[in-house]
């Protein structure tokens, strides 16, 4: 009796095992197939709507033809080293596109979004870019590289946002791990010498000297992504802008 008890418990263990295998592989599954989706439906986009980067007056993103398919995109974003190449998103609030594709599909590499408070043409003195960090690098998932002060010495320091008119560059200025509730991720300032302040506690509050000054007049994007259960935040400040079509 006592022997049979011991194969019953012994068989409900590997029956339970095999249950959570097949569950985990499953899940892993899952996984590596929303991994792929998403890969294949940005792929698609860049190819669609995206062109290289020239010195030319014409924008390389055909926002015309992008918009009419994607009626949310406001941007693209570029960051060559860290193969950032992707539309910019905004909803009517901070949730739908974490969550969704460009498309309006589920995703689980969502998109990435500007903060619904913003100014979807980024003339706001602050503006808030999100994205996933994502297991392999896609979306936001290479900034981690930035809690590296080498890796900031050595790697790309600036980024490129395109707007239907205009291509602003920004220069990374401070880097910092924050809680989600943070006073980083306020918007809306009006008064400049607020902003002032606000600008100068994110340099202040950076894991490490970047040596970019920042100025009173900056407008700044700051890039955020998940860090854990914090986040991880890039401030940048806008140091070039060019209209298209015409001569700055």
């Amino acid at each position: 009796m006592e022997a049979s008890r011991k194969r019953g418990i012994f068989t409900m263990i590997q029956v339970v095992l095999a249950i959570l295998a097949i569950v985990g592989c499953a899940w892993l599954g899952w996984k590596v197939f929303g991994y792929l989706q998403a890969q294949g439906t940005y792929s698609s986009i860049r190819c669609a709507y995206a062109g290289e980067t020239s010195g030319q007056d014409a924008n390389p993103i055909d926002f015309a033809s992008l918009q009419a398919e994607y009626p949310g995109v406001v941007a693209w974003i570029r960051m060559d080293d860290l193969d950032i190449d992707y539309p910019v998103m905004q909803g009517e609030d901070n949730d739908f596109y974490l969550h969704n594709d460009p498309s309006g599909q589920s995703s689980v590499s969502g998109s990435i979004f500007l903060d619904s408070r913003n100014a979807s043409d980024f003339t706001d003195l602050h503006s808030i870019v999100y994205g996933h960090n994502m297991r392999d690098r896609s979306m936001f998932g290479s900034l981690r590289e930035y809690t590296s002060e080498d890796f900031y010495a050595d790697g790309q320091d600036t980024f490129t946002i395109y707007t239907p008119d205009r291509a602003n560059t920004y220069r990374i200025f401070a880097a910092n791990i924050v809680d989600p509730s943070s006073e980083d991720y306020t918007v809306g300032f009006s008064d400049a010498q607020v902003f002032w302040a606000f600008e100068t506690k994110l340099k202040t509050d950076s894991l490490y000297d970047t040596g970019v000054e920042v100025i009173a007049g900056d407008r700044v994007v700051t890039l955020s992504t998940c860090s854990s259960s914090n986040r991880l935040v890039l401030d940048a400040r806008l140091v070039g802008s060019r209209t298209f079509g015409n001569a700055d």
